[in-house]
């Protein structure tokens, strides 16, 4: 019989092979996360499931009959998706079950309902061993796009409709709804608080996403003018626009440079900005500049500096949020666009395929 431990040490493994993996550690946090995740018979049923969605008559395929019958089997996955554990999502009227990763995935769907303990254990692994994982091929999550009053006149930049805030937003097709970022939720849950701003209602998601958070109680549906309301608000706080790397994106995260998991582990490596994916960077005149120090403040990846009293961008850390341009009163601070444009993946199984292509050294 094999033991609770192995159990979750096999799930492990299991999770690893994601194209976001779940690496193990020397302190077992992550054992720990599992746990409060996945009992152990929930563990065990996750280890035969794939990333890629599959119906119920498939998964029963792969267990022993006389052990759970197909009914038993069903009800365990439904509610493992209720945990946010696992992912369900229903085509051509057909409920597909999958894993998600780690991050993004079962973390987010963790949001209004963390513990202490469990917060402290994601920080622990973030800040270790996932933290390298989420940059290990180099292909992030999420990319950054600039905000909309940095390219007030957009044909002046030539901006790709996947960089374009409000073209994405307006050309959702079905449900948006606002959920709380689960970062910013997860520092309060540990007794700290946001340095960068009060808001928490800054994590947009589209189409069977947002009908997964409605559905939970974890996210409201909100329209199109309310998210682009929702994300000028983010301006004014100066947050980085995260949406996931696709040119359809699921999801838009309002980020801040003290609580996201993903801008503070980038600011650990030396050249933050060749882990991102932008087409922008800014750039500052330094005979408009006043040397005020907004814009210092303002930037969420430490990229400005004040020398000989003016602002100075270090392009090995700014990825062209567009905060910067948006402070300035003075027109000191511009996005340049980069002479070679990435194209993103369109989907999120096109961004899945290409970070696991890059792990296999294709």
């Amino acid at each position: 019989m094999v033991n609770e431990s192995q159990i979750y040490r096999d799930l492990q493994a299991h999770l690893d092979k994601l194209p976001i993996g779940f690496p193990s550690t020397k302190s077992g946090v992550e054992i720990r996360i599992l746990k409060h995740l996945f009992t152990p018979e929930e563990a065990k049923l996750a280890g035969q499931l794939s990333m890629i969605p599959e119906p119920l008559n498939r998964i029963y395929d792969r267990f022993d009959k006389n052990k759970i019958a197909m009914g038993e089997l069903e009800q365990a996955l439904d509610h493992m998706v209720e945990k946010g554990s696992i992912m369900a999502v229903k085509i051509a009227n057909r409920k597909l079950y999958s894993l998600i990763p780690f991050a993004v995935g079962m973390y987010e769907l963790q949001v209004d309902r963390l513990t202490k303990d469990f917060a402290k254990d994601v920080k622990l692994y973030i800040d270790g061993e996932f933290g390298d994982e989420m940059y290990r091929t180099k292909i992030p999550q999420l990319r950054t796009i600039p905000v909309r009053k940095s390219i007030a006149a957009p044909e002046k930049f030539s901006i790709s409709s996947y960089d374009d805030i409000r073209n994405i937003i307006e050309n959702v097709g079905g449900q948006i709804a606002v959920a709380n970022c689960i970062c910013r939720q997860a520092k309060n849950v540990i007794g700290q608080s946001c340095t960068k701003t009060d808001l928490h209602e800054t994590c947009i998601v589209f189409r069977e996403f947002a009908d997964m958070f409605m559905r939970w109680g974890i996210g409201r549906s909100i329209n199109k003018d309310e998210a682009l309301a929702i994300l000028d608000k983010a301006q004014e706080a100066g947050l980085v626009l995260q949406p996931e790397n696709t040119q359809h994106p699921s999801y838009v995260c309002c980020c801040c440079g003290d609580c996201c998991g993903i801008l503070t582990t980038v600011k650990r490596y030396p050249h933050p900005a060749e882990l991102y994916a932008t087409n922008y960077y800014a750039e500052i005149d330094p005979e408009l500049c006043t040397g005020c120090e907004i814009c210092v403040s303002r930037c969420q990846l430490d990229a400005i500096t004040i020398v000989n009293g003016v602002a100075v961008v270090d392009l090995d850390c700014c990825i062209g949020c567009g905060n910067c341009v948006a402070c300035c009163e003075f027109n000191a601070s511009q996005l340049r666009k980069k002479e070679t444009e990435m194209v993103p993946p369109e989907h999120t199984s096109d961004l899945y395929r290409k970070i696991m292509a890059k792990k296999a050294g294709k």
